[in-house]
């Protein structure tokens, strides 16, 4: 446990004779674990690699799903069995929840620890007067505690190109600014302000100026910033994005300092006096690529912040929302992984390839449809038949800025595809050069370095109600590109349009059921003439039982007649309803 250094890298050197000793078998054991740990944390870095998982039980329970994870000095972590664990019966809970305020929240953490197993009896201790207990193994596990700081850099793979710093926190309000690491000289970058309400219940609303040095906004060499949280849909969460432009200069640190006297908040309509806030973001300005910058860096740096690194990092598994209920703490929310510490596993990695083949290959095969039926049609001069799907094609362009680097993700606007509302497939594809339109559909690594200018994986979002869709890239690796082409192909089967065309009904079978008192039975809706079936289920009587989402009924401890309603979530005005009889049969 103690042992948080990789070198010196000393083996032992055994020959005929040799008279073994505890130090000589530790300094093997040692040998052996540090050689696998220098390669688990170079090559794979710190992070769950899979489980782990924090799962709300009640109130003041969780449960730490079975799974692994390598920590900051790649010693492994395994987690064989769920653990069911109170809140109140972690380690941290009396220091950081019980002295903390209403609306706030913990980090649940874990790391690796060690055991002494198994005591005996020592035959030959070097002290009489040390005593003669010793243990016979050593055990590998983990400890799990709660804590109310951050990770240092924070906690995953982003430290390397973008850096967060709180501007203001306090009265359940946090304000945080993350700025790239990097940013080309001349070109434009994105920086974004975080707002997060840790359980203040009345609005929110603060401003403030920063001024720059060799930054700009609107060729300005000030900006400021305001926020209302009344004028935004209501979150735990709000995110500001704000483009600014670095001016064309080479090898310098560009910065954003908050004007001092500038920040001013108010919670509700009362202007919080006295609040101070400070903040300072810097960012490297190069003529390079950035993608270059970063793997020099990378290069540069990494082997002393691995080995340099032995402060203690734990693993950020979950991030718990914490209300009071009397004197009692419990749990309102957990976001699992709040600082993405995940480790990407080879076989996660073939995975996400085979799902693009198999995606591919889809378009392809529908594509080589069309072109056949076009053909066809072009033969005979006769009409389409009803099972020829419709379909848009189209390009977008989606700004990355000053690049990226892998993991980062970006999105592009609304797209609308022209083929109405309803179900549609949408396949997307990145260009690889504009002059020959070449399209790489799933996993680009397929075809070589040289063929990809840009390499990420793609994804579409499809919004049946509005008729758009909205194209999301991830990196794999780094990249310089300022901008990536997507090529679109959006596909619409015939028969989804006559079924939009017929007229639109919704039918619960059957029409009544016949219960016994907490019976179970399953209505099942029936939509026509449209092609979202979504439905919406509710009892109408307060105490007439329960129905989840696909339609089972569970009645309740009491006789009676109950409305059950379901209706079309895309058209409320779609609605129908049925009854359950509900009987005490040892009354009967």
């Amino acid at each position: 446990m103690k042992n948080l250094k990789f070198f010196p890298c000393e083996r032992n050197k055994y020959f005929y004779g040799k008279l073994l000793s505890v130090d000589d078998f530790e300094s093997e054991q040692r040998y052996m674990n540090n050689k696998r740990r220098l390669i688990n944390r170079f090559m794979h870095g710190c992070g769950v690699v899979c489980g782990l998982g924090i799962v709300p039980v009640d109130e003041d329970t969780i449960s730490l799903e079975a799974g692994f994870a390598l920590d900051f000095a790649g010693r492994e972590i395994i987690v064989e069995k769920p653990v069911l664990k109170k809140l109140s019966g972690i380690e941290g809970f009396s220091e950081q929840v019980q002295d903390a305020g209403a609306g706030s929240y913990q980090y649940l953490c874990i790391e690796y620890a060690e055991s002494e197993r198994e005591p005996v009896y020592g035959m030959a201790q070097k002290n009489a007067l040390e005593g003669t207990e010793c243990y016979n193994k050593i055990a590998e596990g983990y400890r799990i505690y709660l804590t109310g700081q951050e990770p240092e850099g924070g906690g995953g793979s982003s430290a390397y190109y973008e850096e967060q710093v709180t501007l203001y926190w306090g009265n359940g309000i946090r304000i945080s600014q993350v700025f790239p690491r990097y940013a080309r000289s001349g070109k434009e970058f994105d920086v974004h302000i975080i707002v997060q309400n840790m359980g203040q219940k009345l609005p929110i609303s603060f401003g403030y100026e920063l001024t720059f040095d060799y930054i700009s906004k609107d060729k300005k060499r000030w900006m400021k910033i305001v926020f209302d949280e009344r004028e935004q849909a209501k979150s735990r969460c709000y995110e500001i994005s704000v483009t600014l432009r670095a001016q064309n200069v080479k090898s310098v640190k560009g910065k954003a300092v908050l004007k001092e006297g500038s920040f001013w908040l108010k919670v509700g309509d009362y202007l919080m006096e006295g609040e101070k806030a400070s903040v300072e973001s810097t960012v490297e300005i190069t003529e390079e690529e950035i993608e270059k910058v970063m793997d020099r860096k990378y290069f540069e740096n990494a082997m002393q912040e691995v080995i340099g690194g032995t402060y203690h990092q734990s693993i950020y598994l979950a991030k718990i929302d914490l209300i009071r209920a009397g004197n009692t703490v419990v749990i309102d929310d957990v976001e699992p992984m709040p600082f993405g510490q995940y480790i990407c596993s080879d076989v996660l990695s073939a995975i996400h390839e085979r799902v693009a083949e198999q995606e591919q290959r889809y378009l392809q095969r529908c594509i080589r449809k069309m072109q056949r039926i076009q053909e066809e049609k072009r033969e005979s001069g006769g009409e389409l038949s009803d099972d020829v799907p419709s379909m848009e094609t189209g390009s977008i362009r989606i700004d990355l800025g000053i690049g990226g680097v892998a993991g980062q993700k970006f999105f592009s606007a609304p797209v609308t595809h022209g083929l109405g509302l309803g179900n549609v497939a949408v396949y997307a594809g990145i260009v690889y050069g504009e002059k020959d339109g070449r399209v790489c559909y799933g996993a680009g690594n397929v075809f070589g370095e040289k063929e990809r200018p840009v390499c990420a994986d793609v994804a579409v979002r499809v919004d049946p109600k509005e008729g758009t869709f909205i194209v999301g890239i991830r990196l794999t690796e780094p990249t310089a590109e300022e901008h990536v082409t997507v090529h679109w192909t959006a596909l619409r089967d015939r028969k989804e349009q006559v079924r939009e065309a017929e007229a639109k009904a919704l039918f619960i079978q059957p029409d009544m059921a016949y219960l016994s008192l907490r019976g179970e039975y399953c209505f099942e809706a029936s939509l026509t003439g449209v092609s979202d079936r979504r439905i919406e289920w509710s009892v109408r009587e307060a105490v007439g039982g329960t129905v989840d989402e696909n339609g089972m009924y569970t009645a309740p401890n009491m006789p009676g007649i109950f409305e059950i309603t379901a209706k079309s979530i895309s058209y409320p005005e779609l609605t129908a309803s049925a009854f359950a009889v509900v009987r005490d049969l040892h009354q009967d």
